[in-house]
């Protein structure tokens, strides 16, 4: 019953009569697949799913009733008998990147983390989404969840029935009210077409000292109504409830969604239907959550503009209206639809989605708040409160020791289940490193090899053996570089790079490993940013035999690794190319070698630096005899380096500047500093610059960069900063 609420917020409800309104159609397959048809348009999924299953056994196993039967069953929550037509979905010719989805999404819904992350990569190889990463890691994320077991302790409640109960609100601190569809004392079965349940009504339950909820109750007052109440959340006085309900008036295609009403205290039951300012009849509008200081109003919605399905809002109070919702942004929210908001007593925003990794169906998530104000990244609050089926409905106590949360996992009363639970140890984010050490030769995992991790000093935080899947993980810091290295006999090391800079919504870095034989010589690298950190990724290496100008093209990859077989005894050149950033280019021999790695991190700085138009770059060695404009040795070597580097970059046009102190004649300090410019071109065309791509200019004291210009009294390190000798690029040939 409680998908009707989790999934999509949008609801076409019917009641069950509807089910005999074309028993006159016949009993042929397509007679029955036509009448499948509109209660699957109607969203009555569960009577569709009967109206399909007759068909398929009449003989309409066709691709059309395959693929509707296992939506059906997906959005009744019936991953098992979902699994069994995706399965025949995916093997159809006219098969779509969405199916594939499905199937892997069904697949993760049953526990079955290793064949879902195979379909959910077919999946991204064929449709990824912007921003979301090549794999899916999913049996990744499955192990992270499934550490820290202890943290929490969860049992279920007396109060659960073989019906939907779900959702609890805080009453006080020694009652919740949740919803149910128990209830069925009327006369008129009230049944909802989406599954066939009875409908959501609003329920009363005490609480235990031990935790348990017993004496279910239905909440006094006139707020139970025909269709579905629920779920709800109480003010800090306890004197206003705001609940969802169904919206009383359809939208333009007969939809009925979701909105949000407010009920006051009258006696010992509730009074009124107070509608929510953003309840609208084309959007849904529900799940409604406070803050503990009453000034945040949160809810969700499937208004247009928002990341996906269904996103949580935040309203401000402004002196007694509520103000324009914000959408908590891509911190919370995502492409698929997060529900059940629920803020602690320390502004800890929790919330469920299915669009975040998690262990399948829907997960609980945390969200602190930042220093500004906003939720951080959402952390997994992990098994045992999260497992492969629906987990949602989270509340906690001010303590944040003990609370409630809602599930349809195996083993309950029935459906949708309200279990307690009691939190040990605080929640943290924990980023991991893994990936699969593999055989080059054969393509297969390797068992029991060694992998160490090295920081960005080359010290070791962590060793460890790959398992029986060839698979290592090692716990990582948000912000730093790191390395990771196999040791296997009869193989060359291998090794990978990864940063973590932007490891928060990834929480995976994925490195796999190939192991080469330890024969012939090969050629490695790893390329970094040159101003910040992270390695740089999309690079392209070339090398080239300078014997018989053959030549290899590879490109980096996230980690910026790079790796090439270089035939003996030979000469090379490795040539760094990527667009807006410095060329570069290193000699490599292979002369007497027979077998071995070079490794080019230790020869050269692989740093990719990007080219800023117009943005001056001080020669750091350049220094200059009073009133002289001669080189000296040292200059020239650093100008040996420029050279190459515009050699190496020949679509470059620079401009040589000079600057001088503010202690000197205006006037000759600007002809020397000309003559010093002039002194600097003119070395660069001897090294075989062409003078069409050079400029000089001598600024004297015009140009100081701090605040010693002429007759201000400054220290001598103050002064020798405005003596510089710069170069800009002032702009890129065009290569047409």
């Amino acid at each position: 019953m409680g998908r009707l609420l989790r999934h999509i917020l949008l609801l076409l409800l019917v009641l069950s009569r509807v089910a005999s309104s074309h028993a006159q159609e016949g009993g042929s397959p397509e007679a029955h697949t036509r009448i499948a048809d509109r209660y699957y348009q109607r969203m009555a999924y569960a009577l569709a799913a009967a109206e399909y299953r007759t068909a398929a056994d009449l003989g309409a196993t066709n691709e059309h009733v395959a693929k509707r039967l296992a939506d059906c069953y997906m959005k009744l929550g019936d991953t098992e008998r979902a699994e069994t037509w995706y399965a025949q979905v995916v093997r159809y010719l006219n098969v779509q990147p969405i199916d594939y989805y499905n199937y892997a999404q069904a697949l993760k819904g049953n526990g079955k983390y290793a064949d879902a992350e195979t379909w959910m990569d077919k999946y991204l190889d064929t449709a990824r989404p912007e921003g979301v990463a090549p794999h899916s890691n999913i049996s990744d994320f499955a192990r992270k969840f499934t550490r820290g077991m202890d943290r929490f302790t969860v049992r279920s409640v007396s109060i659960n029935t073989a019906y939907c109960d779900m959702a609890t609100a805080w009453d006080g601190s020694d009652a919740v009210i949740f919803s149910s569809s128990r209830n069925e004392s009327t006369v008129i079965k009230r049944q909802a077409a989406w599954n066939g349940q009875p409908f959501l009504d609003l329920f009363t339950a005490q609480r235990q000292p031990s935790g348990d909820l017993v004496d279910a109750q239905p909440l006094r007052g006139g707020l139970n109504g025909p269709l579905h109440e629920g779920p709800v959340a109480l003010d800090a006085s306890g004197g206003t409830l705001w609940y969802t309900r169904n919206s009383a008036v359809r939208g333009r295609n007969g939809t009925v969604r979701l909105s949000i009403f407010a009920a006051h205290k009258a006696g010992d039951g509730w009074r009124g239907a107070e509608p929510f300012a953003l309840n609208n009849a084309e959007t849904s509008t529900g799940h409604p959550a406070l803050s503990p200081d009453g000034h945040e109003f949160y809810f969700v919605s499937d208004m247009p503009g928002g990341h996906g399905g269904t996103d949580i809002y935040v309203c401000k109070d402004r002196g007694g209206r509520w103000s324009e919702p914000k959408n908590l942004g891509p911190a919370v929210n995502t492409m698929g639809n997060e529900v059940f908001p629920f803020v602690g007593a320390d502004g800890t925003l929790y919330f469920s989605s299915n669009g975040l990794p998690g262990l399948g169906g829907l997960d609980i998530f945390a969200a602190k708040r930042g220093e500004d104000g906003d939720f951080t990244v959402a952390i997994n609050v992990g098994a045992p409160v999260n497992g492969p089926k629906d987990d949602f409905g989270f509340i906690i106590d001010k303590a944040g020791k003990t609370g409630y949360f809602t599930s349809n996992r195996p083993g309950g009363a029935g459906d949708d289940d309200i279990y307690a639970f009691e939190m040990h140890s605080a929640l943290e984010q924990r980023y991991l490193c893994t990936g699969t050490v593999i055989d080059d030769e054969t393509g297969l995992p390797l068992v029991e090899v060694e992998v160490t991790l090295y920081d960005d000093k080359g010290g070791t935080v962590e060793s460890r053996q790959t398992d029986l899947n060839g698979k290592y993980s090692f716990v990582v810091e948000k912000d730093r570089e790191y390395r990771v290295t196999a040791r296997m006999k009869g193989r060359f090391d291998g090794e990978q790079h990864l940063s973590t800079e932007n490891i928060d919504k990834l929480q995976i870095v994925a490195r796999d490993i190939h192991l080469v034989p330890d024969a012939g010589v090969w050629l490695r690298g790893a390329v970094r940013n040159k101003d910040r950190i992270g390695f740089a990724e999309g690079v392209t290496v070339s090398v080239v035999n300078m014997n018989t100008f053959y030549t290899e093209t590879r490109s980096t990859g996230p980690g910026g690794d790079f790796g090439f077989r270089l035939q003996t005894n030979e000469q090379f050149e490795v040539m760094l190319e990527k667009q807006g950033c410095y060329s570069q280019s290193v000699s490599v021999s292979t002369k007497g070698m027979t077998r071995g790695v070079i490794d080019l991190n230790e020869a050269t700085d692989l740093r990719m630096e990007e080219i800023a138009i117009g943005r001056p770059i001080v020669l750091k060695h350049q220094k200059w005899a009073p009133g002289s404009a001669v080189l000296d040795p040292i200059a020239k070597t650093e100008l040996d380096a420029l050279a190459d580097r515009l050699q190496v970059n020949p679509r470059l046009n620079v401009e040589i500047g000079v600057h001088s102190d503010s202690r000197g004649n205006a006037e000759d300090e600007l002809k020397l500093t000309q003559k010093r410019a002039e002194a600097v071109v003119t070395y660069l065309k001897g090294k075989g610059i062409n003078k069409d791509r050079l400029a000089a200019t001598g600024y004297g004291m015009t140009r100081p960069v701090n605040g010693c210009g002429p007759g201000v009294t400054c220290s001598e390190a103050d002064h020798a900063e405005n003596r510089r000798t710069e170069y800009t690029v002032t702009g890129i040939i065009d290569a047409r």
